[in-house]
């Protein structure tokens, strides 16, 4: 089992009473403080080890991930057993190792980026959606506690070296966002993960320029159409299959903004949007019951596979969340009385004057291949065009 943190693996080596080498304690204890130092010798430790291993002739490892398979998947590159580019994802999201999930299969988009969130609110649930999301109305959300808030060490450390850095406008703010959305930041109050997921590299200049707009992202996805099931950056299921995904974009904006881009929504039936600020208020082109699948894959001899959906029941849920992050996920890492604190809590708890960008006024959700063009940024993306995705998907079908 790799080592992954100083305090787990004293933790473990303890309960276990396991006796600890002296030179790994020595090499423990100067980076026990730094959790990214740990980890990388976790690996280097564990690659050396399987190395000995093998060299006796034994031809078989058996490693222990404890739901956190990143360094044992680079312990197997290290010895040349697995190739990064050939790790396929069984789905877009990762799987929960509960065995009370193992067929669960469709999920809102909403929770992409904090699926710890969302297993920790769906976990209640006596059946959780499986081929189809179902009726939209059914599931009930568990409330929002500090659970949904806490976060490693590590992660915690690093939010605040890039994060809680002295804001003066709102300009500053917009600023964070598109840095993070163009890799220069590796962490975000809206994610649990590590940085940007790989195809977000399709679009990420695109999602920089939106930002610049005042339009805050925190979720997206771009078109895909027909691309190979085992692609590196959109591939899922395994190969011998084809993906499809419907561009899709989540964002902070102010009202004036809102209201400018539902006037030009007019204009564009196939798009889909949805739009709700802190108090519930809602504006949509779409009934409040309309699920809509934003990807699917087609594999052979199997149904359809759609296993991410947009849902406007579980939105308005997720809408307190994602507002709540704005003062606990952010403005609480400053000092209280702190100015950029101020500043975030103020365009958090009422509107900003002057037509500027603030939080509370409405959060929206467009959905669909147009989106680009109505902020004027390009359309990026293997087969991203001006034309719509139809809201009943067709398949194509490849040689």
């Amino acid at each position: 089992m790799p080592i992954n943190n100083y305090k787990g693996f004293i933790r473990m080596t303890g309960f276990c009473k396991t006796k600890i080498p002296a030179e790994v304690t020595a090499a423990l204890e100067s980076i026990k403080d730094n959790e990214e130092a740990v980890r990388l010798y976790g690996i280097h430790l564990g690659t050396e080890m399987c190395k000995k291993i093998l060299a006796s002739g034994i031809r078989t490892l058996h490693l222990y991930t404890l739901n956190m398979e990143k360094s044992a998947l680079a312990i197997l590159q290290n010895l040349g057993l697995i190739e990064e580019s050939k790790i396929s994802r069984p789905l877009p999201w990762r799987r929960p190792a509960n065995v009370f999930r193992v067929k669960e299969d469709v999920r809102p988009i909403f929770w992409a980026n904090r699926p710890k969130s969302y297993i920790s609110r769906t976990i209640g649930w006596e059946l959780y959606p499986h081929g189809r999301w179902g009726d939209s109305g059914n599931p009930s959300y568990g409330a929002l506690t500090d659970y949904q808030f806490m976060r490693p060490r590590a992660r915690d450390k690093k939010l605040v070296e890039e994060w809680v850095v002295p804001l003066k406008s709102v300009e500053d703010i917009c600023e964070k966002f598109k840095k993070f959305c163009l890799g220069k930041l590796k962490s975000s109050p809206w994610s649990e993960l590590d940085g940007l997921q790989p195809e977000t590299g399709i679009i990420n200049e695109s999602l920089g320029k939106i930002n610049t707009k005042g339009f805050l992202t925190i979720n997206s996805q771009p078109a895909v159409n027909g691309e190979r099931s085992d692609s590196p950056s959109v591939g899922w299921g395994g190969p011998g299959g084809y993906v499809y995904q419907k561009a899709y974009l989540e964002f902070f904006c102010s009202k004036e903004k809102l209201d400018a881009l539902v006037e030009k929504c007019k204009a564009l039936p196939s798009l889909t949007y949805m739009a709700v600020n802190k108090d519930g208020s809602w504006v949509s082109n779409t009934g409040q019951t309309a699920v809509n699948a934003v990807t699917w894959g087609v594999f052979r001899a199997r149904e359809i596979i759609q296993p991410t959906v947009v849902d406007p029941a579980s939105f308005i849920v997720w809408k307190d969340e994602a507002f709540e992050i704005w003062s606990r996920g952010w403005a609480r890492l400053y000092p209280e009385g702190d100015s950029s604190r101020k500043l975030l809590e103020e365009t958090w708890n009422k509107p900003v004057p002057g037509g500027r960008w603030d939080a509370k006024t409405p959060k929206i959700c467009p959905v669909e291949q147009l989106v680009p063009p109505i902020f004027g940024a390009p359309n990026a993306g293997r087969n991203a065009s001006s034309r719509s995705v139809p809201s009943c998907p067709t398949y194509q079908t490849h040689p």
